[in-house]
């Protein structure tokens, strides 16, 4: 049977999946197909391309992410990352969708329609960026004449692209709901994308056979890159905590 493996966004917090991935190798499972959205679709991206989990993780503790910005506002955005096109197509291999191991969706949303598009070939660094493009604090991303942006504002579960070509999906969000009630500006527009990004899963969630969400990591930022360690861990955690979900997936195969 062939396995998809959805990759929700998420920031930072998508080294969680890496976790995940690791446990799921560990039990003999590997992605035959991956999608992603956002951070997901970064993580997607390397993963589809041959490296490990924590072959992913260590390469994502070397990167300066800063170094990529560039202010963008007078132009509409906080800032611009088309910057790390270089980096992702050269450094990281990123260059085009058909030198991948295994095949890879890439979500993004067309700034013009506003409707996803899942994304098998073409420029596949600028595409991953334009699926991270989180308007209006990153600048949308144009691909061919078309500006696009972070795809988890409309799919942040991507399972959708995968049901064709696999008999079943494990989806992995790193993005769980926490009940608060936020005083700041800061902390309520926080809040308010949080659940817009939660409702962007719930179709894809349905269409998981096996879904994993690693609770704890709700406590931190999706910009907080100095925790990858313990992000990592989490969705390891979490995983071991779900093996018997798993064995019963493995099980139905």
């Amino acid at each position: 049977m062939r396995t998809g493996v959805a990759l929700s966004g998420g920031g930072a917090r998508c080294v969680a999946q890496l976790g995940v991935l690791a446990f799921l190798e560990e039990k003999g499972v590997r992605a035959d197909a991956v999608s992603g959205s956002s951070g997901g679709a970064i993580a997607a991206a390397l993963y589809a391309g041959g490296r490990s989990p924590r072959q992913i993780l260590n390469l994502l503790k070397e990167i300066d992410f800063k170094s990529f910005l560039k202010y963008h506002l007078h132009r509409g955005s906080l800032y611009t990352i088309v910057g790390a096109h270089r980096f992702l197509h050269d450094e990281l291999g990123l260059r085009d969708f058909a030198s991948l191991k295994i095949p890879f969706f890439c979500t993004v949303v067309n700034f013009r329609t506003g409707v996803a598009e899942y994304k098998s070939e073409g420029d596949l660094a600028r595409l991953v960026l334009a699926s991270s493009a989180l308007t209006p604090i990153f600048a949308p991303v144009e691909v061919e004449g078309e500006l696009y942006i972070d795809g988890g504002f409309y799919d942040n579960l991507p399972a959708a692209p995968l049901q064709n070509s696999c008999d079943r999906i494990i989806g992995i969000n790193v993005n769980p709901m926490f009940e608060s009630v936020p005083r700041s500006f800061k902390s309520r527009l926080y809040k308010s994308l949080f659940i817009m990004l939660n409702a962007n899963i719930r179709e894809g969630r349905r269409i998981c056979d096996l879904y994993i969400e690693p609770p704890e990591l709700s406590k931190y930022s999706i910009f907080n890159t100095r925790e990858f360690d313990t992000f990592f861990a989490m969705g390891y955690e979490e995983a071991k905590a779900n093996e018997a979900a798993i064995d019963h997936f493995l099980g139905e195969a």
